[in-house]
């Protein structure tokens, strides 16, 4: 689900939990059973990878016909998480190999040099020895490709995924009782990025890179998200929640990583895009102050498209305010920053037919059914 960079219920009740995990770790309750190793990214000199280390077995795989009851049991089970602290993770890349250890969250990170001689589908393996064998992860990597145009980053929230942030109740059964088969994209989100990918000639292999404040506990679900509904895959840079061990400030994680992300790849441009349900517009807008020469656009899709509101205001305020020289745009489907894109040069003409017809695609499905009745007898 959202959240914001404040100290909320769901971060209080993670503090309490990760205090239990903690001294179940220091008390050897918590073995590792599973290493979920997060996607990781290159440039043209580094490889980053970052992974976390818990005692619970892995979440089962969504199905279609799931109950609202599978659906419930496996948020349960996504957010109990078991940390182990202190757990010695090997990890291999290429020819390097590093040993590093989990924190009092479970996380680990680690980076290598670019390997130029390695194969570009390669992974960074992550290993741990425990009492029952050896544990065994793969950290799937993007590489920038030569042909790169320009880098992509989304935010996911109502950007890519509904969310519902403007129906509480809504949003509650779509976090809660739904799965990554059930849930749904903004319509037209899978051609638009798609398009983006490929850039202006079709074949640029342009990097696609999601950054949300949603917890890493939700990574699976929208893995798996991302990939059923066809989507171009790219790195999930997700919040901890937890801030306990004093040194992470969680409330600045996307302005953070947008930077380093814009350090990291200096040589590329950027297309930013967002959607006005939290604070992207403002956001962006001071990222493209701060990089004028480097963002190409901002895209910040209505979350209430239907009506005007205060969420379509405070973007548009923001729009009059000014990005510096660069093209920001409130829009309400992806054919719209399509056609937009389109004039920027950012992508071909021919996109927007591809695009406009993943939109009519989409929006055909099925309507989101009412909120299941539960039945308890």
């Amino acid at each position: 689900a959202p959240a914001n960079g404040q100290s909320n219920g769901a971060e209080k009740v993670t503090d309490w939990k990760d205090d239990i995990g903690r001294f179940a770790s220091r008390m050897k309750f918590s073995e590792p059973r599973q290493i979920m190793a997060y996607a990781g990214y290159a440039n043209n000199d580094y490889v980053w990878v970052q992974g976390r280390v818990l005692a619970n077995k892995p979440i089962r795989s969504p199905q279609e016909d799931d109950s609202w009851w599978d659906n419930l049991r496996s948020t349960y089970e996504r957010w109990e998480t078991d940390e182990v602290e202190g757990a010695r993770v090997e990890l291999l890349y290429g020819s390097q190999s590093r040993v590093v250890e989990s924190d009092d969250e479970g996380y680990y990170e680690a980076r290598f040099d670019l390997d130029t001689e390695y194969p570009r589908d390669a992974v960074v393996i992550a290993r741990i020895q425990s009492k029952d064998g050896v544990i065994v992860g793969q950290h799937p990597l993007t590489l920038v490709d030569p042909d790169a145009e320009y880098l992509v980053i989304s935010d996911m929230d109502d950007t890519v995924i509904h969310t519902g942030i403007t129906d509480k109740l809504l949003a509650a059964r779509l976090t809660f009782l739904n799965n990554a088969k059930t849930r749904k994209p903004l319509a037209g989100v899978a051609g638009l990025y798609r398009a983006l990918a490929a850039g202006r000639n079709g074949t640029a292999n342009n990097p696609v890179f999601y950054v949300s404040n949603s917890g890493w506990n939700m990574y699976d679900l929208l893995r798996d998200f991302v990939d059923l509904n066809d989507i171009p895959r790219g790195p999930l840079l997700l919040r901890d929640l937890g801030n306990r061990s004093g040194d992470r400030d969680t409330s600045n994680h996307k302005a953070e990583t947008f930077r380093a992300l814009m350090s990291r790849f200096e040589a590329l441009p950027v297309v930013l895009i967002g959607d006005s349900g939290q604070h992207d517009a403002s956001l962006y807008a001071s990222v493209a102050r701060e990089f004028p020469d480097r963002v190409r656009g901002i895209y910040i899709r209505d979350v209430d498209p239907d009506h005007a509101s205060n969420y379509d205001a405070d973007v548009d305020a923001i729009i009059q305010d000014g990005a510096g020289t660069v093209p920001m745009l409130l829009g309400k489907n992806s054919d719209v920053f399509a056609e937009h894109m389109q004039s920027l040069g950012l992508l071909p003409k021919n996109a927007g037919p591809q695009v406009a017809a993943s939109v009519e695609r989409d929006q055909s499905r099925e309507k989101l059914t009412e909120i299941p009745t539960i039945d308890l007898q």
